[in-house]
């Protein structure tokens, strides 16, 4: 199966390059209401996941002992871009669990938002664990194991009781067994697991409507939910994606992209899951296929659609624009794969 083409780069009025995909949207009962391309095949989660990777700490009651914010809930979920206000939030959780930034083991990469810096803004700082996009996973894991008097050496291995219980929400709200399906290793060291987009999809349904669900997992769905409604700035930064769908949709939509081209979107007025793979990974295709199935589901008006459109220009060394990104119109073939 070839999968369709849904974002194409064009340079004049030419089409230079496309990025193939597939995506499935489903509800919480795992009837497919929309799909292209294949959706069976497992593709790694990545970051899109971490939704579900934060259960954990709001059902063992963690959150609740360390009297954890909102804040620190939504940054728990967040692939942040290192701002200082996502550092300081780090800071004052760091200080409620009694330690320090060397527990975390995810390493330390140059801070996301040093993407959006124009090109005389410099960037010198010294680099902080905390700056790390994925510090507040790994902070509500180790608060987890705190909290269940479990050693912290080793929190990021599969073995780990920590990641014995990520896996298990990830198995239950997918319906995926973990132990038959492919899994790696992710950017920030934890293990991550590859399911079928379908799988995702059905996952982030129950997300969108976990009316279904026992009733302490619809109560940490709707803490984390409520947490990353009110604070989208702490999910990705200033000028990230997912953080401007969630802030101008007032959270009809929440979303969240992963590393390879991966995106999941939650819709809890329609009570559907996105999930969303761009084949080669590019995740400035994944974002734009991503908004052009949101307003073929009607959760996104012309308006809303047009303002959160990056449009991605081509320029030249100059800045000149000279070419753009755009998605292609395979939201119109219904349950089609394309074959050119």
């Amino acid at each position: 199966m070839v999968n369709p083409i849904m974002v194409e780069a064009i340079r004049g009025r030419h089409v230079e390059s496309y990025h193939r995909g597939s995506a499935a949207v489903v509800d919480p009962l795992g009837h497919i209401i929309r799909n292209w391309g294949d959706i069976q095949t497992p593709v790694f989660g990545r970051s899109a996941l971490k939704l579900i990777q934060a259960l954990p700490l709001i059902e063992q009651g963690a959150a609740e002992a360390y009297h954890l914010s909102p804040e620190e809930i939504a940054l728990a979920c967040a692939s942040h871009h290192g701002e200082i206000r996502h550092v300081n939030v780090l800071e004052t959780w760091l200080k409620k669990i009694g330690k320090d930034e060397r527990i975390l083991e995810c390493g330390t990469h140059r801070p996301l938002y040093t993407n959006y810096l124009k090109p005389n803004q410099s960037f010198t700082e010294e680099t902080s664990a905390l700056q790390n996009a994925c510090s507040g996973k790994h902070l509500g894991m180790l608060t987890t194991a705190l909290h269940r008097n479990e050693p912290l050496e080793g929190y990021f291995s599969r073995e780990h009781p920590v990641q014995k219980r990520v896996e298990h929400a990830l198995a239950e709200m997918t319906n995926v067994d973990t132990n038959l399906t492919p899994h790696g290793t992710d950017g920030c060291g934890i293990p991550t697991f590859a399911f079928p987009l379908f799988n995702i999809a059905l996952a982030m349904a129950r997300i969108a409507d976990p009316s279904h669900l026992p009733y302490p997992r619809q109560k940490a769905i709707q803490t984390i939910l409520a947490a990353i409604i009110e604070y989208p700035d702490l999910l990705a930064g200033y000028h990230g994606f997912d953080t401007l769908v969630i802030k101008m949709t007032k959270g009809t939509v929440i979303c969240k992209g992963g590393a390879g081209g991966i995106h999941i979107g939650i819709l809890p007025s329609l009570g559907l899951g996105v999930a969303l793979k761009i084949d080669d990974g590019n995740s400035k295709a994944s974002e734009l296929a991503f908004l052009a199935i949101l307003r073929s589901l009607g959760a996104l008006d012309d308006d809303l659609y047009e303002k959160l459109n990056p449009r991605f220009p081509i320029t030249t060394h100059k800045g000149k624009t000279i070419g753009f990104l755009q998605p292609t119109a395979f939201t119109t073939l219904l349950h089609e794969t394309s074959h050119h």
